[in-house]
């Protein structure tokens, strides 16, 4: 572990919080005894703390983390001098200035940064102190913690470092971020959370081999052959943004002159558009489908490159990344629904992506976590049953065929907002085909909104089944939820204006941890068939639930009289 620093100090935020834990909520390494009479680990016989990796003493970050944030600010200095680079006159002096009065900030706040962060394991929490002119202390319980992701990115593999983040149930961003400590240490981290969360001397052992790769049964893994065909049948447009962001670095004027107009090609393609505008049109489009292939490749091959998944007892682990590479832990009971995804393409060959829901949010996976970023349909419906047992319906139900003639209005009346006054404002010395301005042909497109309308229908169906609720929905992004019973949350359905004419309803189930972003719901079902299935599934979820707690407490309801309810053990001391 790094060397310790001096305590820091509790002012502002945290003062409370410090002030709590040095009257003895946290006992101090120099204190036995009272470490072992009321931390978890007193309740495995002969495990102490430190044997499962406490830090009572407040740590600090690796020193060359100063470096890697000294490199992570140069490209913002690098704009600030571009002026200057592109044109070294005195007319950019100001830049200059500007650049020397970035160093004299950016600089020593690295460094007060740094020394103001420190971090501490207790059997009970993690405790992160930072901040310069604003003090926090985060303390973070043991038992609420998901998942420690250990992240390496290139530079960071190549000193020898890594970040550890902290993710905890129901929290919508990265709980705690320790960037960056040795790889040991991170292993150090990861071990101690999951001794502490198990408390005993067996898990202890059991955490000890999750540094090694090998531990727990292997359930899946991609070879690079594997990667590089998983990435052929996406698109990104990352590309698009690279080349914005380049434009707004560079003067795009410049380049035309220096690679194009020098050259004496930008007359003959510029002519050639002219000539030939269709042709000019579907070879943009090409070049932009090419480009958005070879961009999908790589993006997967940096992501996934060399995934393996694990089932390591109660949980699922993964490592990945090509250039940053990605540890992770899924507790299996943290699993909220499964999801299988796919697009036209992949489904047209078979091929899916497997996802799970977990209570906590992955902001970089909108909520989802990919088990299986490219299978086979019968190998993906394997690894899930693997996580989650379920057995596919044998039929779905469709949504009223009304949804079809709702959808049709509604992206007609999108397009005709996009359009007219396009048309209205197109200048008349632009490009007029048949005497029309352009953005009139667009009205062309009628047919295809009405086609497009028939394959949202087609491609959305439900199925309500004693073990869960499973949906099928989307086009281009084609979803398979499969939500069990007992994860049910919260249940409704919602009619807008133009639904409750149409006599349509939307039914919605909600689970701990859905993304904002292409959640499960029933679109556009008949309004007497929506409250139906809504008090079905109402009521197999009460069913289940009242089973639970018959078996857990012997008593049919928690609705109890005060003395009849089931009472949480008292400590003797208390």
């Amino acid at each position: 572990m790094p060397s310790s620093p001096e305590e820091p100090s509790t002012s502002g935020e945290g003062e409370q919080g410090n002030s709590e834990e040095a009257r003895g909520d946290v006992p101090s390494a120099s204190d036995p005894s009272a470490s072992t009479e009321k931390e978890p680990s007193a309740d495995a016989p002969g495990v102490s703390s430190a044997t499962l990796g406490a830090v009572q003493e407040p740590q600090r970050l690796h020193p060359l983390t100063l470096l890697l944030r000294v490199g992570q600010s140069l490209p913002a200095l690098f704009v600030i001098l571009l002026p200057t680079l592109q044109n070294p006159s005195s007319e950019n002096v100001f830049s200059v200035v500007f650049s020397l009065l970035y160093g004299l900030v950016a600089l020593p706040a690295i460094v007060l940064q740094y020394l103001r962060f420190s971090y501490r394991i207790t059997p009970k929490q993690i405790v992160i102190q930072k901040g310069v002119l604003k003090r926090q202390n985060r303390s973070i319980p043991i038992e609420r913690i998901q998942n420690i992701q250990i992240e390496e990115n290139l530079v960071a593999r190549l000193l020898g470092l890594a970040k550890v983040t902290i993710e905890t149930a129901g929290s919508s961003a990265t709980e705690g971020s320790l960037e960056y400590v040795s790889t040991s240490d991170a292993h150090d981290i990861r071990r101690a959370v999951r001794s502490f969360q198990h408390r005993g001397a067996a898990d202890a052992d059991e955490a000890d081999g999750e540094e090694g790769e090998t531990t727990g049964e292997e359930l899946f893994s991609m070879a690079l052959p594997h990667v590089l065909l998983s990435g052929a049948f996406r698109f990104s447009l990352l590309y698009i943004a690279l080349v914005f962001s380049a434009f707004q670095l560079v003067d795009p004027e410049i380049i035309v002159q220096r690679v194009l107009r020098s050259q004496g090609r930008i007359d003959q393609i510029t002519e050639a558009m002219a000539a030939h505008p269709g042709l000019s049109i579907l070879a943009s489009i090409i070049a932009a489908g090419v480009l958005g292939w070879i961009s999908g490749i790589l993006i997967h091959l940096a992501r996934y490159y060399n995934f393996q998944l694990w089932l390591d007892g109660d949980k699922l682990r993964k490592r990945h990344g090509l250039f940053t590479v990605t540890e992770g832990t899924i507790p299996l009971k943290k699993v909220q629904a499964l999801i299988l995804r796919t697009n036209p393409l992949m489904r047209a060959f078979g091929w899916y992506e497997l996802e799970v829901q977990t209570v906590g949010m992955n902001v970089d996976e909108q909520g989802h976590r990919v088990v299986a970023p490219f299978a086979q349909y019968g190998d993906v419906l394997s690894l899930a049953r693997r996580i989650r047992s379920f057995e596919l319906p044998d039929a779905f139900g469709n949504v009223s065929p009304i949804t079809i003639r709702r959808r049709f209005v509604r992206y007609s009346m999108a397009l005709a907002a996009v359009l007219v006054p396009s048309a209205y404002f197109w200048p008349t010395d632009w490009w007029m085909p048949g005497g029309l301005a352009l953005p009139w042909w667009g009205f062309t497109l009628i047919p295809f909104v009405l086609g497009w309308a028939v394959l949202q229908y087609r491609n959305h169906d439900y199925a309500v089944r004693d073990d869960g609720l499973y949906i099928r929905r989307g086009v281009l992004a084609h979803y398979l939820w499969i939500i069990p019973t007992e994860k049910h949350h919260v249940f409704h359905t919602t009619a807008t204006i133009f639904q409750r004419r149409l006599d349509l309803k939307t039914l919605f189930v909600d689970t701990a941890g859905a993304a904002t972003f292409a959640y499960p719901e029933v679109i556009d079902l008949p309004a007497d068939e929506a409250e139906e299935q809504l008090d079905r599934l109402y009521g197999r979820f009460q069913t289940l639930y009242r089973a639970r707690i018959e078996a857990a407490t012997g008593a049919p309801d928690t609705r109890l009289d005060e003395e009849e309810r089931p009472q949480l053990p008292v400590a003797e001391d208390s």
